[in-house]
């Protein structure tokens, strides 16, 4: 079982900290790990772009185009633009907000937002939409959208990687004070795709 893996968002979200998650997680599993990140502006909402690869045996870190099982997007203007990096059969699980690059013009409209996500489920068949900040807004924390999305992550039909694995790799990471609503929160993103997928 080999699985490559895509998480595009901007500085700021916590992206470094969710493909470590994910990544020992799958070392938790008996999986050989690869990683690498890709930085766009060194500053607070530039683009970022991390690789995680799992096997047996993994040789290189970076992710060649069309070769992504999955794409993990945390907003969805650097979602559309990693789209080229999945399988055809691929999937995209999406924190369905938009955030405009700090270059651009500053009253980006909810219409731009609306066609991009358009855009990605008119080329995608897979889309998991999920409202990760509506969620982390629900539990009163706006920083675990990360952990709604490695939920929404761990409840893949392919995911090789077990649930506890998720939650022990967690546990391992993260500050204890924080566990508690990152697990609530892991607990939800599972939940969205879960029921996404039920009959």
């Amino acid at each position: 079982m080999k699985l490559n893996l895509i998480f595009a968002g901007v500085g700021g979200q916590g992206i470094v900290v969710l493909s470590d998650i994910f990544c020992e997680a799958a070392i938790l599993d008996g999986f050989d790990v690869a990683k690498a990140e890709i930085h766009g502006m060194a500053q607070r909402g530039g683009s970022i772009v991390a690789h995680a690869k799992i096997s047996e045996k993994v040789e290189t870190p970076l992710i060649e185009v069309g070769q992504a099982d999955a794409i993990i997007g945390f907003e969805i203007l650097e979602t559309t633009r990693t789209l080229h990096m999945l399988k055809p059969n691929g999937a995209v699980i999406i924190n369905t907000k938009y955030i405009p690059p700090t270059n651009s013009i500053k009253n980006v409209s909810q219409k731009t937002s609306q066609q991009l996500l358009n855009l990605i489920k008119d080329r995608i068949p897979t889309v998991y939409e999920v409202d990760g900040v509506g969620i982390a807004k629900q539990l009163g924390n706006n920083i675990v959208v990360n952990t709604v999305l490695l939920g929404a992550l761990s409840a893949l039909p392919n995911m090789p990687i077990k649930q506890e694995s998720f939650k022990q790799a967690m546990m391992s990471k993260l500050k204890e004070k924080y566990l508690q609503i990152n697990l609530q929160s892991f607990d939800l993103g599972r939940q969205s795709v879960l029921k996404t997928d039920s009959p």
